[in-house]
């Protein structure tokens, strides 16, 4: 069902939250990640899960806080685990919990069965919902009128606001030739505007260009953008509209009233192969920096650089964790060498922790692209 949406600018604020959850990184936290199955309808193997996965949880908790800590975070668990809604379950559920701190999230991509005691809450799945929601908008255009789109953590809502949808009224009374006097007959005609046809797609045109200009508010950090319609009229609103637009797909046909199942799959598809596109762009811009001495790779190396704040972007495999010790000088191994190393269950993870607070950014790619690389990847700012 297409949901309503009074749009005002960024559609959610994951990044204010995930800076939240990031702040608890002082003290110890609980993270809790739970793979479910909403395409089944028994639920029995859910609920199976969740209450095997809360009570590793609650040991992990017994152990690692002070009793008055670890009763209050039970009975906060428990609380939780109560309000999670196995009538439509998403396809993962992360709990995120320590003594000032609580939150459950859903996520719409499975993830993997993980209770884990660290010294910050795991951010992976938080990364990739950010990296894969970005807004794309739909821009559904007809003679009669433009609709707008956006397509979210695949939900679509419709934009209903003082831009969209906008629809074209064509009152222009058209003026036939008319005789000069009644005497001349055909000798002097009056011809007080072009033909009709030409005037209509003169006035096509306007209308266009000034669909285009309603997309400014939501466009304005050069967010995807895909249009729809017949040929025609797709044809004449990129001749009027703006360079520079994101447009990453034209979806031929008249879709506004029928076909919305065969429709939404087509975009659906165009979708995805977009963001495989760009994924696939951060793997090469990295691999023409590492041939230019612009780029590391290696959990060692990488770490190295971005302490040393050289970090641009942190590429990573997005199904690659390892917890390994992290020696004084810097070596990274899965035994304690020394009495000082720092145990990391997810050392990635931690990467990644480290490379947001160094103002880096992070991107979370497909398994396998980064093989040569140690599947760990930095591109820096600037060379050694």
């Amino acid at each position: 069902m297409l949901q309503t949406h009074q749009s005002s600018g960024p559609t959610e604020l994951l990044g204010e939250d995930l800076s939240s959850m990031m702040m608890q990184s002082w003290q110890r936290c609980l993270t809790m990640l739970c793979p479910l199955h909403p395409a089944n309808p028994d639920r029995s193997g859910d609920r199976i899960s969740l209450k095997h996965m809360s009570q590793q949880a609650a040991m992990l908790i017994k152990q690692h806080w002070q009793p008055v800590q670890a009763d209050q975070m039970l009975h906060q668990l428990e609380v939780m685990m109560n309000q999670i809604d196995l009538v439509r379950p998403p396809k993962g559920l992360g709990i995120y919990l320590n003594p000032t701190y609580h939150r459950v999230e859903l996520f719409s991509f499975a993830v993997p069965p993980l209770v884990q005691i660290d010294d910050r809450f795991l951010i992976r799945e938080w990364l990739w919902r950010m990296q894969i929601n970005r807004p794309v908008y739909l821009l559904n255009l007809s003679e009669k009128s433009a609709r707008l789109e956006e397509i979210r953590d695949g939900d679509w809502y419709a934009i209903e606001d003082h831009h969209f949808p906008r629809v074209f009224f064509d009152d222009h009374e058209y003026a036939k030739p008319v005789r000069s006097t009644s005497y001349a007959g055909q000798a002097h005609v009056k011809s007080y505007e072009r033909d009709k046809t030409e005037m209509q797609q003169i006035r096509l045109c306007d209308y266009f260009h000034d669909t285009d200009a309603a997309l400014n508010p939501y466009l304005m950090h050069g967010e995807p953008l895909i249009l729809a319609g017949a040929e025609r009229d797709i044809s004449l609103f990129r001749q009027v509209a703006a360079t520079g637009r994101n447009v990453i797909a034209q979806i031929s046909g008249n879709f506004q009233h029928a076909h919305q199942e065969i429709f939404r799959d087509k975009v659906n598809h165009v979708m995805m192969e977009y963001r495989q596109s760009q994924l696939q762009h951060e793997v090469s811009a990295f691999f023409e920096s590492w041939g230019a001495g612009l780029a590391r790779c290696g959990i060692a190396d990488c770490w190295e650089a971005i302490e040393k704040g050289q970090g641009r972007m942190l590429l990573v495999e997005r199904g690659f964790r390892e917890g390994l010790f992290r020696s004084p000088a810097g070596t990274f191994s899965s035994q304690k060498c020394s009495a000082d190393a720092v145990w990391y269950p997810d050392v990635l993870d931690a990467l990644m922790h480290l490379t947001l607070e160094k103002g880096g950014d992070v991107r979370l790619v497909e398994n396998n692209s980064l093989g040569s690389a140690q599947r760990v990847a930095l591109i820096l700012r600037y060379p050694d």
